[in-house]
């Protein structure tokens, strides 16, 4: 064995022996996970092995564990020995056991904290975020990923899911079992641009997702705290549960309630995050910082720039969820703002010149069917023309495309609907 896998070895028995490691041990941990496919599918078996046990032992062996995965590292094609968290498993279980790797060593990866207490445990839901790549929302239905083995696919244009304790209403016409092993698991629901989906998590708060968004959490909460994750755009209401604080994770910010309503935007490629209350109270901090954390109050919009520093403006937060009614409502937004939001809505592209993008818009844009007719409302108000493509739409200002086409006069015109 050399040098660089003792290490690691060393890293993982420290982790699961409850040691808090650096963030440089961390990232390297993390980094190992990502370096090869081999390595994500060991963790993959292993957090699906874990999640089918129970934790009946009020301690866990460490060096036991840790003496497991060298002996694996040593002899690959060994049977690893039962795992001292459960006896008598089944045999499919042991079948299992095998591919695994040597379960319980690898589950460090995604944050097992196993620390003596005899519920059963849930991974750190940051790190399993990390762990997973976030899709490219170009696929054409919305997936529900259960496990490793299962992903329902939704091809509707605007869905709805909820949980309850043994089932997953689809629409109300469809059910989907929850088995032991998704019970453990998280789950994902990815949903891509041009869709919509509302979700009801099984403590009864609704989450509305917008277009271009990824949230993750379990099928069941545990008797202490209740955690997600989100990227993208979202609204929430969170069921009031005094004895269960719910705290929201983005890539940049923690946000903790007991029971309230607001909105969050994350969008990975967006330079800053925010969120709105809408009612109730909340507490947002950086990520890993809760030294840092702020309070908002209704109608308040604190904003996460690139430098960690939060912003807050006095705002509508009825403008920021009006999407979930099928309609955008707008306040003085640059034009380019409203067409990145039309590109994830409609699963288009929507391209725009300099002197376009920087002109501001107020008023309510209705959502239908036809990106074209919502471009000739823009129209209406905003000094635009616009040309379509197979991909697309192109937009430059009116004044500009008089020009082009005086410039060459057997040139598709563009559209306008200038009401006069």
């Amino acid at each position: 064995m050399n040098m660089q896998n003792r290490h690691i070895d060393h890293l993982i028995a420290r982790h699961l022996d409850g040691e808090r490691l650096s963030d440089a041990e961390q990232a390297e941990l993390l980094d190992w996970l990502r370096s090869s496919e081999e390595h994500r599918r060991n963790y993959l078996d292993a957090y699906d092995a874990w999640g089918e046990e129970h934790l009946t032992d009020t301690c866990f062996d460490a060096e036991a564990a840790y003496r497991r995965f060298t002996e694996r590292v040593a002899t690959p094609a060994k049977l690893p020995a039962p795992l001292p968290l459960r006896q008598n498993r089944p045999l499919r279980r042991r079948i299992v056991g095998i591919a695994c790797a040597a379960a319980c060593s690898i589950l460090l990866v995604t944050g097992f904290f196993l620390r003596g207490r005899a519920e059963q445990q849930i991974p750190d839901i940051r790190e399993f975020a990390r762990a997973t790549e976030a899709p490219a929302y170009t696929e054409k239905e919305v997936q529900l990923v259960l496990s490793e083995q299962k992903t329902v696919r939704l091809e509707e244009k605007r869905t709805s899911i909820r949980y309850d304790a043994s089932e997953i209403h689809i629409n109300e016409d469809a059910r989907e079992p929850i088995t032991k092993k998704e019970v453990a698991a998280f789950n994902q629901l990815l949903v891509p641009y041009g869709k919509q989906t509302t979700l009801t998590l099984a403590d009864g708060t609704r989450v509305w997702v917008n277009a271009g968004s990824r949230l993750i959490y379990p099928s069941a909460f545990d008797s202490h705290s209740r955690e997600i994750y989100a990227e993208g755009e979202i609204y929430i209401e969170v069921a009031h549960d005094a004895a269960r604080p719910f705290t929201l994770h983005t890539g940049k910010m923690d946000i903790r309630v007991l029971g309230t309503r607001f909105y969050v935007s994350s969008y990975g490629r967006d330079r800053a995050q925010e969120v709105v209350l809408r009612s109730g109270s909340v507490s947002v901090a950086p990520t890993g910082a809760p030294e840092r954390g702020i309070r908002i109050e209704p109608d308040q919009r604190a904003s996460l720039d690139t430098a960690g520093t939060f912003r807050i403006r006095k705002v509508r937060a009825e403008d920021y969820i009006s999407w979930i009614h099928g309609y955008y409502r707008f306040d003085n937004t640059p034009l380019s703002d409203v067409l990145a939001r039309l590109a994830r809505y409609y699963n288009r592209t929507f391209d725009c010149s300099p002197e376009v993008g920087v002109m501001t818009i107020s008023g309510k844009l209705e959502l239908n069917d036809d990106p074209g007719e919502v471009l000739r409302v823009l129209s209406l108000t905003a000094p635009i023309r616009f040309r379509a493509s197979e991909t697309g739409f192109s937009l430059c200002s009116a004044q500009n495309a008089r020009k082009e086409h005086d410039n060459n006069p057997n040139r598709m015109p563009m559209e306008n609907h200038d009401p006069s």
